[in-house]
């Protein structure tokens, strides 16, 4: 069974919207004031919102796919992108080795 629109809707939202910060974030180094003091490397954060709001977009069409084994092809590159997407917000969390 394929999920509503109760919760595509939302899931589309936080995608668009994490879009949006991922690019801002790469064009101008923005980030948001909460962000600010852990975020090390701002490049690197938003190259991990836009592999976000990317693997959210799989995981949105593989969950409003009907059938079940079509579900989790697609899903699963969805699940990969936001664990690569945790690896690259730790980097962004961390200084540079410097030598």
């Amino acid at each position: 069974m394929a999920i509503g629109l109760y919760l595509a809707v939302p899931i589309g939202v936080v995608a668009l919207l994490l879009a949006v910060s991922g690019g801002a974030t790469l064009s101008r180094g923005w980030l948001f004031p909460w962000q600010r003091r852990h975020i090390v490397r701002p490049r690197v954060f938003g190259w991990a919102q836009l592999l976000i709001a990317a693997a959210l977009g799989i995981e949105l069409v593989g969950l409003l796919a009907v059938d079940s084994a079509y579900r989790s092809v697609v899903t699963m590159p969805g699940v990969m992108g936001l664990f690569f997407a945790m690896v690259l917000i730790s980097r962004a969390q961390r200084p540079p080795r410097t030598r």
